[in-house]
């Protein structure tokens, strides 16, 4: 049986697109980083009907910084004075945005 590397996602190698299920080529320079960074996998030849499927752990985005707007008194028409965060426009949410349809029609795809 001989052993194939076999792409786990979408890998540019020598000026050429590998797609995820493809084999690799044996470039002793790139297999170890390719299988240490979970980007290839060793499988043997008789194998390739079953389909192994790993899942990575999925990075999630958190924001680092506070939102837009400096915090300071806005000046409401009202007349009251909150402190509230200036030059930050209200969620669509907190503003009762209903979204409605549009009136043009689509565009043509030709």
């Amino acid at each position: 049986m001989e052993k194939r590397l076999i792409a786990l996602v979408p890998i540019l190698h020598g000026n050429k697109q590998y797609k995820p299920g493809e084999a690799l080529p044996t470039d002793p320079a790139y297999v170890s980083a390719w299988t240490q960074a979970g980007s290839a996998v060793w499988e043997n030849e008789g194998d390739s009907g079953k389909k192994e499927e790993r899942k990575k752990a999925t990075a999630k985005a958190r924001s680092k910084t506070a939102p837009a707007g400096a915090t300071g008194i806005a000046q409401p028409a009202t007349g009251g004075a909150e402190a509230d965060q200036v030059g930050k426009v209200p969620s669509k949410k907190a503003r009762g945005v209903v979204e409605e349809k549009t009136k043009r029609p689509a565009k043509s795809q030709a």
